[in-house]
């Protein structure tokens, strides 16, 4: 500990002892470095993430830490990096999603933290909001290990949904929950998912979902409506309710949806669904839907999340324009 304190000393008094031109050089060249630091980890790095090799350690390259998320963004306040780009988060106050509305009771309790029940809740929260998302997670590449609880990701991580009814014969998954005989089946599937769950959290959660998300109400009624197997149902990417100001961001209702003859011309960034189908559909990270279905807990009413059709503003003056907010 004596010379590192040393050199520190050392260090400190060559520095008060220098000129303005020493210090301008000194500075400059600590720069110059850094800059050759990061041209040389873009350099190793450039594509590197479709040659992916899970075994090697990227974390020694330059430029890769952006350190702990202890920077707040001063126009939405979302929790950043320390080195993380200012702009990323919502285009430096240009971009503004509507604030998610508190949460009703049972889920403000337990999202309080105050009781033990809560506490258990949020030490679990990611499993409990699995038990009730409407997708599946998926990637073009999983590798995972002969005895580790844990795995890698290679290539495009993408999230899925299935059909509102499973085959003949087959479990219940995912969306196809909201959807089993009654509330008892319902929370039996889910607490089957993983073992240690407390059911009285599963039944309050599914019973809230039932009772205040717009998505289950929508697929319960678009369900009952659909006259066969022959018919999707989508929910299309950037419509609004009509006649609606455009900067209220409803979850779709049957207006904003259509039931449609398979055959008929379908967008690549809709959500398609089939009333009873094998495959699987990819759900765009773009659609307005997709933080709905994909984060149920904190989108509890099924509001809709970042989409293109949201107009960006002026973040001095507030004033809305016709620019849409970027991918």
């Amino acid at each position: 500990m004596v010379r590192p304190e040393q050199n520190r000393l050392r260090s400190s008094q060559v520095r008060s002892d220098e000129t303005e031109d020493e210090r301008s050089a000194r500075l400059l060249q600590k720069r110059l470095r850094s800059c050759r630091s990061r041209e040389q980890a873009r350099q190793e790095l450039n594509c590197a993430a479709f040659e992916y090799d899970p075994a090697h350690d990227y974390i020694t390259y330059a430029g890769l830490e952006i350190g702990e998320m202890t920077s707040v963004c001063k126009f939405c306040r979302a929790l950043k990096s320390a080195n993380e780009s200012p702009g990323v988060c919502c285009a430096g106050g240009k971009v503004e999603v509507p604030d998610l509305h508190p949460p009703p009771e049972p889920l403000s309790t337990l999202m309080s933290g105050q009781t033990k029940k809560s506490q258990r809740f949020l030490a679990n929260i990611r499993m409990y909001n699995s038990f009730f998302q409407m997708t599946s997670f998926g990637a073009t590449g999983i590798i995972r290990g002969s005895y580790m609880p844990t795995f890698k990701i290679q290539g495009q991580v993408y999230h899925r949904h299935g059909s509102l009814l499973p085959l003949l014969d087959a479990d219940h998954r995912f969306l196809q929950i909201y959807f089993m005989g009654n509330a008892e089946e319902q929370v039996d599937r889910r607490c089957s998912i993983h073992t240690g769950t407390d059911r009285e959290i599963v039944g309050c959660l599914q019973k809230l979902f039932h009772q205040y998300n717009r998505m289950v109400k929508l697929f319960t009624i678009t369900l009952e409506r659909m006259p066969a197997d022959d018919y999707v149902f989508v929910i299309r990417a950037d419509k609004t309710p009509a006649g609606e100001h455009g900067e209220r961001y409803n979850a779709p209702t049957i207006n904003e949806a259509a039931i449609v003859i398979a055959g008929e011309e379908l967008r690549s960034r809709d959500i398609i669904l089939h009333r009873r189908s094998g495959d699987l559909q990819g759900v765009s990270g773009t659609h307005r839907s997709y933080d709905a279905l994909q984060y149920p807990i904190l989108f509890w009413q099924g509001d809709d999340g970042y989409h293109f059709n949201i107009n960006m503003r002026n973040a001095v003056t507030g004033e809305e324009s016709d620019k849409k907010s970027p991918d």
